[in-house]
């Protein structure tokens, strides 16, 4: 398996995860937060071959110096891709300031991942987060500029599946994954029913656009045993409950390491 979507940003948090995840996952990807410094999650990653790393963009600093600094760990082979946070920095995915990143992007063939649809904004520091930024339909005029730039929608979009399902079967570049929808909500019952009414919305989804099936990925959001975003084993249970045997090939793998990895 290839986890897409991963926050395992110290040692403590890996031990939890394998733990949970064994040997099935053979590449879990680290996203980075705009909060967070690139050089600890560099160290974190160059100790474990089944880490790899997606940096950042810090949308309220000053971009160019941060693109540059990106570019060599592009051509260091260091990190797979860019994630960018656009309910937490309020920016549109299609605003303009976004371009140079998605050329950065397309020039070395990696993805440009949005986080989109909900978001966690009820304590903390994330106060101030706004849900029209990250709506997925937004995603669609970026891909539409930058057709050779490989893009995903972190999350389906939840919930906007169909929406985010609209765009990603559209678009022949974007790309989706199912991370960050189930999370510990209560007992095991709680979760299971999370978990049944995730994968009736993804089959409505998947119903008007079918397509959307072979351009869907693994990923969990694993963030630590003491987040709500510490589930692994429901992900996997939803995946083997939406597809067939075929189909959870390109969810698990092989969709993944085409697009991060080839």
């Amino acid at each position: 398996m290839i986890d897409v979507h991963t926050h395992i940003f110290n040692e403590q948090i890996y031990r939890d995860y394998k733990k949970k995840a064994g040997k099935r996952v053979a590449k879990a990807l680290v996203l980075q937060h705009f909060e967070h410094d690139t050089k600890p999650l560099l160290d974190l990653v160059s100790r474990h071959h089944d880490l790899a790393l997606i940096a950042t963009v810090h949308m309220e600093q000053n971009i160019p110096p941060q693109l540059r600094a990106l570019e060599k760990l592009f051509c260091a082979k260091k990190i797979v891709g860019i994630k960018l946070y656009p309910g937490y920095q309020h920016f549109f995915p299609s605003d303009k300031k976004v371009y140079p990143i998605a050329t950065l992007c397309q020039k070395y063939d990696k993805p440009l991942i949005f986080h989109t649809g909900d978001v966690w904004d009820r304590r903390g520091p994330k106060a101030g987060a706004m849900l029209k930024y990250p709506d997925p339909l937004c995603v669609d005029e970026l891909a539409v500029r930058f057709p050779e730039c490989k893009i995903v929608i972190a999350h389906f979009g939840f919930p906007h599946h169909v929406e985010t399902a609209q765009v990603v079967s559209k678009n022949k570049n974007v790309y989706t994954e199912i991370s960050g929808t189930i999370d510990e909500v209560g007992d095991s019952v709680a979760i299971n029913r999370l978990r049944h009414q995730y994968a009736k919305d993804l089959m409505r989804a998947f119903a008007y656009f079918p397509g959307v099936k072979e351009k869907t990925m693994f990923g969990t959001d694993y963030a630590g045993e003491r987040p709500p975003l510490n589930q692994f084993e429901p992900y996997v249970a939803l995946v083997k409950s939406l597809f067939s045997k075929k189909e959870q090939e390109n969810v698990f793998t092989k969709t993944a390491q085409k697009i991060f990895f080839d």
